[in-house]
């Protein structure tokens, strides 16, 4: 069951890998219109990593309680080895997630001074039009 539990949250994991260093080489690549459609794809694997960890977590718990014996007792070499894969996931995951949020928020910094180079800051002052108001939420909507 552990061995099980174990295999699913780190296919979970390394899924979720992917599909962010793809969203990465799309943002280099100015492919943005495929990075929202993988947004949903991503929430979706974090929802059920999350329950993969929280029944693995309750499994756990329910070994630990049986027994007079600790977790390292009572997992074998490779629960181990699957555990020290799955912090090794984790850690990737946070570091490629990392370079995702600096790229998503050069894009935006990128979007908001084009923003403020088409129009005065917050004013919605039309530069190219003279005094015609716009309102700037009517442009743009930025999801990060």
């Amino acid at each position: 069951m552990i061995k099980e539990q174990l295999s699913k949250a780190n296919a979970l994991l390394e899924e979720l890998i992917k599909i962010t260093q793809d969203d990465i080489n799309n943002i280099k690549e100015a492919k943005h219109d495929k990075v929202n459609a993988s947004v949903e794809a991503k929430n979706e694997l974090v929802a059920q990593f999350q329950n993969a960890k929280k029944e693995l977590d309750q499994t756990l718990l329910k070994l630990s309680q049986q027994g007079s014996q600790n977790l390292a007792q009572i997992l074998d070499t490779e629960d181990k080895n699957q555990l020290a894969l799955m912090k090794a996931n984790l850690e990737k995951l946070h570091s490629v997630n990392k370079e995702y949020a600096k790229l998503v928020l050069i894009v935006k910094d990128f979007f908001d001074g084009l923003l403020n180079t088409m129009f005065e800051n917050k004013s919605g002052t039309n530069n190219a039009y003279g005094d015609k108001k716009t309102q700037l939420e009517s442009l743009f909507k930025i999801n990060v």
